[in-house]
C-alpha cells in the first residue's frame, strides 16, 4: 500500500526500470515527480480549498501531506489511483504526451 508521495515516486520508478529496462536518470525523475505531483494535487485541489490547506498550518510539505493523509478520507486511494493513471500514460508506447513515438 502506498501512503506518501515519496512511496509512489519510488513504486514509479522502480515500475518504469523493470517494464523499460532502462536506467531513469535525475533529470528525468525530476521531470517526472513533477508532473505526478501536480496530476495528483490537481485531484486534491477539488477536494478541498486553498483555505482548507491554509487552516492545517502545515509547517513543511512532509507537515501538509501527513495533513492531508487525515484530513482526507480516501487520501490512499486517490494516490494509488493517481500512480496507475500516472503509470499508465508514462508508459503507454503510443503516447506522444512522454516524447514517445506515435
Amino acid at each position: 500500500m502506498i501512503k506518501t508521495l515519496s512511496e509512489a515516486k519510488e513504486y514509479m520508478f522502480d515500475r518504469i526500470e523493470k517494464i523499460s529496462w532502462e536506467t531513469v536518470d535525475e533529470t528525468e525523475k525530476a521531470i517526472v515527480s513533477t508532473f505526478f505531483e501536480e496530476k495528483f494535487f490537481d485531484k486534491i485541489w477539488s477536494i478541498i480549498s486553498d483555505e482548507e490547506i491554509e487552516a492545517l498550518k502545515a509547517e513543511n510539505e512532509e507537515d501538509l501531506e501527513w495533513k492531508l493523509f487525515y484530513k482526507i478520507p480516501n487520501y490512499v486511494s486517490l494516490l494509488e489511483e493517481t500512480t496507475a493513471e500516472f503509470l499508465a500514460e508514462y508508459l503507454n508506447p503510443e503516447s506522444d504526451e512522454w516524447g514517445n513515438e506515435e
